[in-house]
C-alpha cells in the first residue's frame, strides 16, 4: 500500500508501522522533520522527481512525500471485543460507509475521541485504502480495525457480552441529554440511507444529534465525530 502526505508519513512512522521505503521529491522541504525520524527507524529514503511520486501515488497531492508500507492489518473481532468489554471502552460500528473519505475522518475522530476500535463489514462498505489513510491523517495507524462476515453477527455477539448498542439516527433521543451505557457500541449508518432495519432491531437504543439550522442533516463522519465527543465527555471527562 502507498500513502502520501507529510502527517500521514509521519505518523506512520511513530506508529512504527512497518515502512518498505520513502520517496522524497528532490526540492523537499523538510520543516517537520520527517526524514531525520525515518532514517533513525532505519527507513530507506530515496530522492526524486515530482513525476515518479505522481506515478507511485497515483495523485499530485503528495506533498513531495510518498512511503510504500505493507497492508495494514485488521484484527479479529474477538480481540476488540474482549478490549471494549475489560476496558468499559467504546467500539464503532459502521453499517455500509462507502466513501473512503467518510471512513478516514470517522478513524480520525476515533483516535481524537479515544475509541477503543472500529468494526466494519466486509461486504458494502469502504475498505482500507491510501485515501482512507490520507483522510484519516495518519490516525488509522492508532485505531485498531476488524472487518467482519456478518455485520448483524458481530452485534449480537457484542451484546452477548454485556455490551450496549446504541444507534445514532433521526428520531432518537436527544444526544445532549443521553447518558451512555458503557461497554458501548455506538451504531453508525451508511451516507443518505442511515443504519439498516435489521442493524436496528437489534440497538438498545436510538439518539439523534439536535440541530437549529436549515439543513436537516449532517455528514455521516461529522455527525460521528460530534457523538463520539458526547461519548468522550461521559466516559473520560464527566464520568456521569
Amino acid at each position: 500500500m502507498v500513502i502520501y502526505g507529510v502527517n500521514p508519513v509521519a505518523e506512520a512512522i511513530r506508529a512504527g508501522y512497518p515502512i518498505l521505503k520513502i520517496y522524497v521529491d528532490e526540492n523537499f522541504k523538510d520543516r517537520e522533520r520527517v526524514l531525520p525520524l525515518a532514517r533513525k527507524s532505519g527507513i530507506k529514503v530515496l530522492k526524486t522527481n515530482k513525476r515518479k511520486l505522481k506515478e507511485i501515488s497515483k495523485t499530485e497531492k503528495h506533498q513531495g512525500i510518498v512511503a510504500v508500507v505493507s497492508p495494514v492489518e485488521p484484527r479479529e473481532f474477538e480481540e476488540l471485543l474482549e478490549l471494549t468489554i475489560s476496558e468499559n471502552g467504546y467500539l464503532i460500528f459502521l453499517d455500509r460507509i462507502e466513501d473512503p473519505h467518510n471512513l478516514g475522518a470517522i478513524f480520525r475522530s476515533a483516535d481524537a475521541f479515544r475509541a477503543t476500535g472500529i468494526v466494519i463489514p466486509k461486504d458494502r462498505s469502504a475498505t482500507i485504502t491510501d485515501t482512507v489513510v490520507k483522510a484519516s491523517t495518519g490516525a488509522l495507524f492508532y485505531v485498531p480495525f476488524s472487518v467482519v462476515n456478518s455485520f448483524s453477527h458481530a452485534l449480537k455477539k457484542f451484546k452477548e457480552a454485556g455490551g450496549w448498542l446504541i444507534g445514532l439516527e433521526k428520531g432518537g433521543k436527544p444526544l445532549s441529554k443521553f447518558n451512555f451505557p458503557f461497554p458501548l457500541g455506538l451504531v453508525v449508518g451508511s451516507e443518505g440511507k442511515g443504519i439498516s432495519k435489521t442493524t436496528l432491531k437489534l440497538v438498545d437504543e436510538v439518539v439523534e444529534i439536535e440541530m437549529g439550522g436549515h439543513v436537516n442533516s449532517l455528514n455521516v463522519s461529522n455527525a460521528t465525530a460530534i457523538a463520539l465527543y458526547r461519548v468522550f465527555l461521559q466516559r473520560f471527562i464527566l464520568k456521569t
